[in-house]
């Protein structure tokens, strides 16, 4: 393995973040760059944050509620409801590709 110095110019709210993840696993801010820089080297780090998880749960679980009460009730409903749940699945495949190959380039 390569020893491979550098420099890192960040503010201080990014720089405090910093050592409070370092905090939290108990290294150091150096070693816990050093770490970081190399998981996300083996694509180990996903670009997705927990809050933005969140927030496209709850986003998930509010759309669900509105396609399931426009489809409406009985069979014809229950039709419309699987065939915009599938409309939507294959959407969010779409996106989801377009994203990853941004994220490639």
């Amino acid at each position: 393995m390569a020893r491979v110095p550098i420099t890192v110019y960040l503010q201080p709210d990014q720089l405090a973040g910093i050592e409070r993840r370092a905090a939290q696993v108990g290294k150091q801010r150096s070693a816990w760059v050093a770490d970081t820089l190399v998981r996300a080297l083996n694509d180990e780090l996903l670009p997705l944050d927990e809050i933005l998880l969140d927030q496209l749960t709850k986003m998930r679980a509010g759309l669900e509620t509105v396609i399931e009460a426009q489809a409406g009730r009985g069979a014809e409903g229950k039709s419309r409801l699987a065939d915009m749940r599938q409309r939507g699945r294959d959407l969010a495949a779409r996106m989801q590709a377009e994203a990853r190959e941004r994220l490639r380039r």
